[in-house]
């Protein structure tokens, strides 16, 4: 950090009171509706400007800007709930609440799936669900996603229950630090964690550069973690958590309300921030383990965009082998908001790349503007 910049740290040592933190299983769900990033730029252009959007010269500088967008972003492919060229009509945006309304609809099952899958990862049955937390910054209602989980599959009406809204990209790694805390407060608990995020439901007809960005890079996803205080488990052990925020830059990243959905503003300088605040980030998550980043074989590093991957591996001298999981789900999936760095820990175990006695480190970013960050053993 800068001098004048402002950090907070919520660190959590290692181990407390002799116990182990283990992520017992990994799944993901992914919606049915996948696009090619051509598919998707141009039915941006046809959202803003119309079904002969084609056919107008006029249109030629504005096409050509939405077109550099979406190649810079080095997505390929998408997956979306919502048929995205019928749900979005030129001059029809839907209403906040009909997107929460569609958001009720693809959540629940998407999640149960993501649980389930988990879970059978583990071995562990729907009645071993001690505690669950639910992480998402797309949609809300009450009662929320949380309550229909536990009801629809029969999870015990005493499960502890936490909902994470709003914290943009980061939010599985804060539900990651409330299990961690789950796990060292209570006797014999079994966490499941699912983030669950459609991006999908906020499409802009805006032409604003930080809403282009968005439109260009975004899309659904949902992930679940099974964790564990069973020190025999084969899983990874989360080691240790560190977040801190740069309260200077808080504006460059925003997550709005509005009458027709919510509305992402990105600022051309966050990788400048990210830049600034990274290493030193990462310093005071491995330090107190004796830990450099030349001892962290695995970064899963959030691709919030190709500047942001650019500038993390530059800033940590990371090999292009380091980064490569980062790049292959920006690739296959886009920015799945707080879904991201739990495919990328589920590609990575599927993988079987990590091997036994490995180091790796979560990263991700968000509004803040905030670094979340934590530490594995495989």
């Amino acid at each position: 950090m800068t001098e004048t910049a402002t950090l907070v740290r919520r660190g959590v040592p290692s181990h407390a009171a002799g116990k182990f933190v283990h992520i017992a299983g990994s799944a993901a769900a992914l919606p049915a509706n996948s696009y090619a990033q051509h598919d998707m730029q141009r039915g941006l252009c046809r959202y803003i400007f119309g079904d002969d959007w084609e056919t107008r010269p006029d249109l030629a500088d504005q096409v050509r800007t939405i077109e550099k967008v979406f190649s810079a972003s080095r997505v390929e492919f998408r997956q979306m709930a919502m048929d995205v060229f019928d749900y979005y009509r030129h001059g029809q945006p839907p209403t906040t609440g009909e997107r929460m309304s569609h958001f009720d609809e693809v959540a629940y099952p998407l999640a149960r799936t993501a649980i389930l899958e988990a879970l059978s990862v583990a071995g562990l049955p729907v009645s071993a669900i001690s505690d669950l937390i639910v992480v998402s910054c797309t949609g809300y209602s009450a009662p929320g996603l949380d309550i229909k989980l536990a009801h629809g599959l029969d999870i015990t009406p005493s499960v502890r229950k936490v909902v994470i809204g709003h914290m943009g990209c980061f939010g599985a790694l804060v539900g990651l630090r409330a299990a961690f805390g789950v796990l060292h407060a209570y006797h014999n608990p079994t966490v499941a964690l699912v983030a669950t995020e459609f991006a999908s439901l906020h499409t802009q007809a805006s032409l604003d550069p930080g809403v282009m960005a968005a439109s260009a890079l975004f899309g659904d996803a949902t992930a679940a973690l099974i964790m564990v205080g069973d020190p025999s488990s084969r899983g990874p052990e989360l080691i240790d958590t560190y977040c801190a925020a740069d309260f200077d830059a808080q504006e460059q990243m925003t997550w709005n309300i509005s009458d027709e959905g919510f509305v992402m503003g990105l600022s051309r300088r966050i990788p400048i921030t990210l830049r600034r605040n990274v290493a030193n980030v990462v310093d005071n998550l491995l330090a107190p383990h004796g830990l450099t980043p030349s001892d962290i074989t695995h970064w899963l590093v959030h691709p919030g965009g190709p500047d942001i991957l650019d500038v993390v591996a530059n800033r940590l001298n990371l090999s292009d082998q380091q980064m490569q999981i980062a790049w292959e789900v920006l690739r296959d999936h886009g920015n799945c908001s707080s879904v991201t760095v739990l495919l990328m820990l589920n590609r990575l175990l599927q993988s079987q790349r990590a091997q036994p006695g490995e180091l790796g480190v979560m990263m991700a970013f968000g509004p803040g503007l905030t670094l979340e960050t934590c530490l594995l053993r495989f």
